[in-house]
Parts: structure tokens; C-alpha cells; sequence
């Protein structure tokens, strides 16, 4: 799926500080595992996972970036 690098990163900071993430990344259609979200310097994060033929993808996006990736790769 395409999306821009500032909208994953606002998907994931919606979810900062709640204790309930049903539906989290849950609009993706590639099953991905072991998803960890690493907080970087500048307000950035890097979400590190592993898909499903077991490589490892890390993703760095922080707000206002409006290249469009392919998430998950």
C-alpha cells in the first residue's frame, strides 16, 4: 500500500501513551510481526518489523514528509 511518510508518522503518533491498540497498522494488507516502534532524534520514529518471509524492514518517518513509500515493503 502507498502512503506518504507524515501520514504514517501521524497514524502512529495517535496511538503515543494509550494502552489500547486494536486496529493499530490494522489497514494494512501484508502481514507483518515483531513491530517496534524506536523514537528518534528530531520528533522522528523508525518502525523496525519483520515481514512475512522473515526480513527484517525498517521505515524512518517523521512529521511533514510527503514522499510516498510502499508500507510494508
Amino acid at each position: 500500500m502507498k502512503i506518504t511518510r507524515s501520514a504514517l508518522f501521524e497514524h502512529v503518533k495517535s496511538y503515543e501513551g494509550k494502552d489500547n491498540f486494536e486496529g493499530f497498522l490494522g489497514f494494512i494488507d501484508s502481514p507483518i510481526r515483531d513491530l517496534r516502534v524506536i523514537k528518534m532524534p528530531q520528533g522522528r520514529v523508525r518502525l523496525k518489523y519483520i515481514d512475512q518471509h522473515d526480513n527484517i524492514h525498517r521505515v524512518d518517518v517523521g512529521p511533514g514528509e510527503e514522499e510516498e513509500i510502499s508500507f510494508p515493503f
